[in-house]
């Protein structure tokens, strides 16, 4: 009896240094900083449609499509509002008088109203019986929206554009928006950089697309297509991952739309120098 009491209090022993060691590893989640939290993520799709005659006759069709991740928890219900907020200014480009719900079908809808240039016949002399066959131009406009990091109390969300004109697609367009969750902000250049930095940070993005490209001057990254090099800036179209921060240009924004969007990647212990004082990269640099 003695024997079986000491093995119970040995047993019980046993239980409670096990439930302390995964107590220890619940509360750190592997992860020194226990104050960060990631953002919640939910999805939205969205679609709709709408069409018009040209003045010479011709019909157009247009199809707006949304597929939208947006912030659906963070914190608390305040801290996820403000998320929200700062989400549908700055990405769905949408007015204060918006919640998050109308922002979002704002989005489809301002994409329908894109071609509203072209010049249509009225109302009153459209003739209703059409059928598909008779469509000349059919234009999809596809917007996608998705979370690119999620670490380090920050959150960046991409946002792809496609249009595609009968089948074939014309444009594709990648923009990035960064939010500090720390102090619920947009994340834009004076957040990361000195104010007399910026054109140290220039140099060191033209340093990288010579490296990049295999080349030693500017009239060899001409010949491939990068007309624009002289006007190279810092713009705020950048994102955040593990190897630093990327810079990335739109079609036609620094060279042919052959080459593409072109990314520029600079190491955090590159741009380390150039940081303003509470500057985000602060919490990225090893």
């Amino acid at each position: 009896m003695r024997r079986y009491k000491h093995y119970c209090v040995a047993v019980a022993l046993f239980i409670v240094l096990i439930l302390t060691m995964v107590g220890c590893n619940i509360g750190t989640g592997g992860n020194s900083d226990t104050s960060e939290l990631k953002v919640q993520l939910d999805s939205c799709r969205l679609a709709d449609t709408t069409s018009f005659v040209k003045s010479n006759g011709e019909r157009c069709t247009i199809y707006a499509d949304a597929n939208i991740s947006y912030p659906k928890m963070f914190r608390d219900k305040a801290s996820t509002e403000q998320l929200q907020r700062l989400f549908a200014a700055f990405v769905l480009n949408a007015p204060d008088s918006l919640d998050l719900a109308d922002a979002m079908h704002a989005t489809v809808s301002n994409t329908l109203h894109q071609y509203d240039f072209v010049e249509q016949l009225p109302e009153d002399e459209l003739n209703e019986d059409v059928d598909s066959s008779q469509i000349v131009y059919k234009y999809n406009t596809i917007t996608t929206v998705a979370v690119h990091y999620n670490n380090d109390d920050i959150v960046t969300f991409c946002k792809t554009e496609m249009v595609r004109k009968n089948d074939k697609v014309t444009s594709v367009t990648h923009r990035y928006y960064s939010f500090d969750l720390k102090t619920m902000a947009y994340i834009d250049l004076h957040k990361l950089f000195r104010e007399d930095a910026m054109t140290d940070v220039t140099h060191l993005l033209r340093a990288r697309l010579l490296e990049q490209n295999k080349v030693v001057n500017d009239d060899q990254l001409n010949d491939l297509g990068y007309f624009n090099v002289d006007n190279l800036s810092v713009t705020r179209n950048f994102f955040f991952d593990e190897k630093g921060v990327t810079w990335s240009y739109l079609p036609s924004q620094l060279a042919v739309d052959a080459v593409g969007e072109p990314q520029i990647t600079l190491s955090y212990e590159q741009l380390a120098p150039l940081a303003c004082d509470g500057s985000v990269l602060n919490r990225l640099i090893d």
